[in-house]
């Protein structure tokens, strides 16, 4: 088999896979191709997959689809290497294989058409032939009678059940516009709930870090691309730059600037050398690197993020739990009130409206609708929830843990101190640090040049930088050599700080970050840096307190003086210091012990423990992706007041569903008074309770509130 591709300067053939599907070369430039995809049209299509499927191609920078015109734009690295692999990629895409699943498939979306047919035919009834009227209306509500008959056959009596009796009795009294307003009616509802559970559920997808399509392995001598799929624990796998690392491995050769922000939260590029771990869903910045694979497929940290997120999305509260048992208890009440109306009347009519009233409905749809629409609602705000039990959870919390770094403060540094520990001046220093980290990229760099440019310094000329990673820097500055860097780096090379420990003590204690300089290997400066507090974390503690949180606890590795002082101006209960990572999964599990219900805020790799084992955890909007995998919130807007928000958005969804089911209660009561005593007729209870059920969702609705402006996480 053969694909005709027509390159813009004129027809071409290339061999295709066997199984390929048509695609033409429609418009080609350096770097972009826009191809045409007569399959791309098929109204069945996942264009979401598809699309996600083409961008893991290695190489690819974007994709932009057009299924109206049958055609997608890509934007490459221009190499000939990936226009092979992107043609050859999407010549072998199954379009049979990318459909949207039918309706009422796990990962099908919900549709209004059902909706819009029974209301169209409902206006119809009244022109249409009877007998055909009634075949339609037959034809709309068979699968709700269906659903009942499986329903009691498979589980006994359930909420489905009394819904195919609802709408069957109508049918038995020949009221065929009462039973097809009735089916109507149930089908908005459920579509309703489902598709604000979509609306969440999407967005919780787009944090899903994709695998690479296919991985480079070392075997028998020769390098070949496989399917991510068949890489096996033990094999080489080799990643150059600008690829993404598909496998949790060790370093066994080569060495590489790796970007590891999608998974730690920290921006600067690290040095991997023979011997360290590399983790899947970093990329290369520079550099080469073969690494024997640890953890392949559902291992990898990136399958992992993923089975954590597709798990909350499955995850129902227990107050919708209760919800649900609670209407299909209601369905055995609603049965018997209906046999002792007609065993004292007689009355078939009677019969009929009572059971067009129950309190089943309402109850079963009002808790997920409030839930899922305050998830909608939340996102709007910057706010990620991720799931019914997160909501419930966040509500009850009575103590708030903070982990302070990148939470309480802002996560950027900023330069406090200059300290000259010989002649030169401390504007010469800063202006000297300042031009050693010209072409750096890190927190500390940025924070030197901000400082040089507010004091109005133009750093002097240097020689070449010399860089180690985590280490520090070297350059000549006017015939003299400058060092700045760690205090392990000048130790290293044979520079005493020993004589200044006193200032070097006064800065930890003050909660600052030491940077040392030397100046032809005798100590010359040293530069505290803090980690800025934010504006809002005040008012946010404050908010919390209002919200009923009776214990605030910030966690840090700060000297504890400084913590101390930090958490007593913010007005917290406790405060625990000079913190080793593993140290927070311990104390959370402390306050457990005491009884108290925990929600722990954190933003790095470190935090993901303790983000999983508190009650319920939020990761900040800067945080690592494997921390925000962990939290059941995660906040896309980097702001910490986003944490009172969510908890006032918590609290107020588990009010509107307390009201609603109160509400709820006593108007189906009244409901089913004048039902059983004849006073309403099977149409009137009818509208009336799946009036007053849609009056329900909809404050429910309004209560949690409308998305105000799209927001991407």
């Amino acid at each position: 088999m053969r694909l005709d591709l027509s390159l813009t300067g004129g027809p071409s053939a290339l061999s295709a896979p066997a199984g390929a599907f048509p695609l033409r070369i429609a418009h080609e430039a350096p770097g972009r191709l826009r191809l045409k995809l007569p399959w791309l049209a098929r109204p069945d299509l996942d264009s979401e997959t598809l699309a996600r499927t083409v961008r893991q191609i290695r190489g690819v920078r974007s994709v932009r689809l057009n299924p109206a015109a049958a055609s997608v734009i890509v934007t490459h690295d221009g190499t000939a290497a990936t226009r092979a692999r992107l043609l050859d990629g999407i010549g072998r895409l199954d379009p049979d294989q990318l459909r949207r699943p039918a309706p009422g498939a796990a990962a099908g979306g919900p549709s209004a058409a059902p909706i819009l047919g029974r209301l169209t035919l409902l206006a119809a009834l009244p022109v249409l032939p009877r007998p055909v009227g009634r075949a339609l209306v037959l034809w709309a509500i068979a699968p709700r009678v269906l659903g009942g008959l499986d329903a009691l056959v498979t589980r006994g009596v359930s909420v489905e059940v009394l819904d195919a009796l609802a709408v069957s009795l109508g049918v038995a009294r020949g009221s065929f516009g009462t039973a097809l307003t009735t089916d109507m009616m149930m089908e908005a509802g459920e579509y309703l709930e489902e598709t604000t559970m979509r609306q969440s559920g999407a967005l919780l997808q787009g944090l899903l870090m994709p695998n690479p399509a296919t991985a480079r392995i070392e075997r028998a001598g020769a390098v070949l691309d496989l399917p991510f799929e068949q890489v096996a624990q033990g094999d080489i796998v080799v990643v150059q730059t600008g690829e993404a690392v598909p496998v949790d491995g060790l370093v066994i050769a080569g060495a590489a600037q790796v970007n590891e922000a999608s998974i730690t939260g920290e921006s600067l590029a690290v040095t991997k050398e023979p011997g360290a771990q590399a983790i899947a869903g970093s990329t290369l910045e520079s550099g080469l690197l073969r690494i024997r694979a640890e953890q392949v497929g559902a291992e990898t940290t990136t399958a992992r993020i993923a089975a954590l997120i597709r798990g909350a999305l499955e995850e129902r509260s227990e107050t919708e739990k209760l919800a649900g048992a609670q209407a299909n208890r209601q369905v055995w009440m609603t049965l018997g009130l209906g046999a002792a109306t007609l065993a004292v009347t007689r009355d078939l009519r009677r019969l009929s409206s009572v059971f067009l009233v129950d309190y089943a409905c309402p109850i079963k749809l009002s808790a997920p609708v409030a839930v899922r629409a305050t998830m909608s609602a939340a996102v709007a705000r910057g706010i990620l929830i991720k799931g019914g039990p997160s909501i419930e959870k966040l509500s009850a919390a009575d103590t708030f843990v903070f982990d302070k770094t990148g939470t309480l403060t802002e996560g950027t540094l900023e330069l406090c101190d200059v300290l000259p520990l010989g002649p030169q001046p401390g504007a010469e220093l800063l202006a000297l640090a300042a031009a050693l980290e010209t072409s750096a990229h890190h927190p500390i760099a940025r924070a030197i040049r901000a400082a040089a440019r507010a004091g109005g310094l133009t750093p002097p000329a240097t020689g070449d930088v010399g860089v180690e990673v985590g280490h520090g820097l070297r350059a000549r500055v006017a015939g003299a050599e400058v060092l700045i860097g760690a205090r392990h780096f000048m130790a290293r090379e044979g520079v005493d700080f020993s004589a200044h420990a006193a200032q070097i003590e006064a800065l930890a204690e003050a909660g600052k970050m030491t940077l040392y300089m030397a100046l032809d290997g005798r100590p010359a400066a040293l530069f505290g840096l803090r980690d800025r507090l934010r504006a809002d974390a005040r008012a946010t503690a404050s908010r919390l307190r209002r919200a009923g949180v009776k214990h605030l606890v910030m966690l840090t590795g700060d000297r504890r003086a400084r913590a101390t002082a930090l958490g007593r101006a913010l007005g917290f209960d406790a405060v625990h210091a000079e913190l080793r990572p593993e140290d927070k999964a311990e104390i959370l599990a402390r306050l457990k012990a005491e009884g108290r219900q925990i929600a722990f805020v954190g933003d790095g790799i470190n935090d993901a423990p303790a983000l999983a084992s508190a009650g319920v955890g939020i990761a900040m909007a800067q945080g690592a992706d494997i921390a925000r995998a962990a939290a059941d919130i995660t906040l896309s807007e980097d702001r910490i007041s986003a944490v009172a928000d969510a908890r006032e958005t918590c609290d107020r969804a588990m009010a509107i569903i307390r009201t609603n089911t109160t509400l709820a209660l006593a108007i189906n009561t009244g409901l089913f008074v004048a039902a059983s005593s004849g006073r309403l007729s099977p149409v009137a209870a009818s509208l009336m309770h799946n009036g007053s059920t849609f009056a329900l969702l909809l404050h429910a609705l309004a209560q949690a509130g409308f998305p105000e402006r799209p927001v991407r996480p």
